[in-house]
């Protein structure tokens, strides 16, 4: 990806720090969402941008239903897509959760909001659902019980969700703050299939005298009706993460 370097150490989303120098850098990400701080040698991103997806269109609904297929969205969303995703989603609102800006959209979802959690959940089995739902992850980190709540209720179960948790219980006992103050700015869809999905966000974060672009990413697999993410072992989420210098190659994309 031309105009693109990426960090190649980091640690749990869950657990996001500042670390402001020449050598150092805040790294993002969901999916508690999992935010990283990457530092590192920078490394050319070789990941090309995908192409346009078909148009999607379709009607949504904010109750589960009693029950769901594997292809089905457990609420009912009945969007359908191709298999790329080069353009941002439309008709998209976003809405403050802990001081993040998270989308919803009443094609793609979120379709159900738990009233005593708030947990988000529900995303039509599409790019774009893939994308909400990582954008939701991210947004959750901005809240600490959020997000704990919402790791809990859509994380697959694993030596990694564990891990994940117990970081971000840890955190909320040292009454640490969960996430820094970041926007979601752009997205690219790494792969796509039925039942996974790789999606890669961009966030950007001011620091005061300068804006930082921080990327990570998270494999999102299609389980019961809805996306959830798939931790590695180590809690660890996705194949890239890091600071990229600007958003060429990214779609732009946020609040």
């Amino acid at each position: 990806m031309a105009g693109t370097e990426e960090e190649t150490e980091s640690v749990w989303w869950a657990a996001p720090k500042f670390v402001v120098s020449a050598v150092a850098v805040i790294l993002l990400v969901i999916a508690g969402i999992i935010l990283f701080v990457v530092v590192g040698d920078d490394e050319q991103s070789d990941a090309a941008p995908p192409a346009q997806p078909p148009a999607t269109s379709s009607s949504t609904s904010s109750t589960p239903t009693a029950e769901a297929t594997p292809e089905e969205s457990v609420c009912g969303l009945d969007a359908t897509g191709g298999t790329t995703l080069t353009a941002a989603p439309a008709d998209v609102e976003w809405e403050f959760l802990g001081g993040i800006a998270a989308p919803k959209s009443a094609e793609h979802g979120p379709g159900v909001v738990d009233e005593q959690t708030g947990v988000r959940s529900c995303y039509s089995h599409t790019p774009e659902g893939a994308l909400l739902s990582l954008a939701g992850r991210i947004a959750a980190s901005g809240d600490g019980e959020l997000l704990l709540n919402t790791t809990e209720a859509l994380s697959l179960d694993g030596p990694g969700k564990d891990v994940d948790l117990q970081l971000v219980r840890n955190r909320l006992a040292e009454g640490a703050s969960t996430s820094p103050p970041i926007e979601i700015a752009g997205f690219r869809l790494l792969s796509y299939s039925d039942d996974q999905a790789t999606v890669e966000i961009v966030g950007s974060v001011d620091t005061g005298t300068e804006l930082l672009y921080i990327t990570s990413s998270a494999i999102m697999t299609w389980h019961e009706g809805d996306w959830y993410i798939r931790y590695n072992d180590d809690g660890s989420s996705g194949p890239v993460e890091g600071r990229v210098s600007d958003l060429s190659g990214y779609v732009p994309w946020g609040p």
